[in-house]
């Protein structure tokens, strides 16, 4: 998809320009390229995540904000996948167990189910239990039947939506997956082409899972599915609003790009 060679060659420039200055690339952008690394195996671009991704292990300690953990967290997780470098484990565990600590009653859910998303990425077998408690804490406490998550925003919905289809792949719970059909349905009613850019593309990366989910035979047989959802439908069009609305930058550029990409795996 000529769209994803674009984007990747513009968020590689951008890395590349970042590294010069001697600045830490948006993890994020390194997140996109990692997939596009693993999609292309170019040698290239290989070197200059080995690189970045170097960078990124040495600030990580830095880091202090919630967002900025959680996306460095899916940056190690992800890069475990493709790397024997111990380094990367270790850093993923060590920002899991971080966030895993510092997460509150106060957090939004929005937050909490960002942090229990990135934590099971990291396939860790020691972190499955908590992080699976901690997001049935989260939605017992703000799901409503038909309402999804209460009164929440448009990121809780999303967000929530994304914890649960990851913690069905980790534990095969059916319950979890028909949960974040619910929760999309839900964020579907409140208007995603006026939502805030970095959660309509997260929205429409939900929404490629889901539609994944919905060409697998066994779930379809297992599952209650909805009788007109078309997911795949529901995500081209998110993508096809954002491209003709936003002239897309950096991390923005990048969460378009890991969307798309999902989008492109569809049969």
């Amino acid at each position: 998809m000529r769209a994803l060679e674009e984007l990747t060659e513009r968020l590689l420039d951008v890395v590349r320009s970042t590294m010069g200055a001697g600045d830490a690339p948006d993890p994020t952008s390194l997140s996109f390229l990692l997939l596009r690394y693993h999609a292309t195996d170019e040698p290239a671009l290989g070197e200059t995540l080995g690189a970045a991704l170097a960078a990124a292990l040495a600030r990580y300690p830095d880091l202090h904000s919630t967002p900025d953990r959680v996306a460095s967290l899916t940056l190690f997780a992800d890069a475990t996948a493709l790397s024997d470098d111990e380094r990367l484990r270790d850093a993923a565990i060590d920002l899991a167990n971080a966030l895993m600590r510092d997460a509150t009653d106060r957090s939004s859910p929005a937050d909490t189910a960002s942090i229990v998303d990135a934590c099971l990425r990291t396939g860790d077998a020691s972190l499955i239990p908590d992080a699976v408690d901690l997001l049935e804490s989260v939605v017992s406490a703000h799901y409503e039947p038909g309402e999804g998550m209460a009164g929440g925003t448009l990121a809780d919905q999303v967000r929530s939506a994304g914890a649960l289809l990851t913690a069905f792949d980790a534990t095969g719970r059916l319950p979890y997956a028909m949960l974040a059909e619910e929760l999309m349905r839900t964020a579907q009613r409140q208007r995603l082409d006026d939502a805030p850019f970095a959660d309509a593309c997260d929205a429409a990366r939900v929404l490629c899972r889901l539609a994944k989910l919905h060409q697998d035979d066994a779930y379809r047989a297992s599952a209650v599915l909805a009788v007109d959802a078309d997911y795949r439908a529901d995500a081209e069009r998110i993508l096809s609003f954002l491209s003709s609305t936003h002239t897309m930058h950096g991390a923005d550029a990048a969460r378009y790009g890991l969307a798309l990409a999902e989008y492109s795996n569809l049969k």
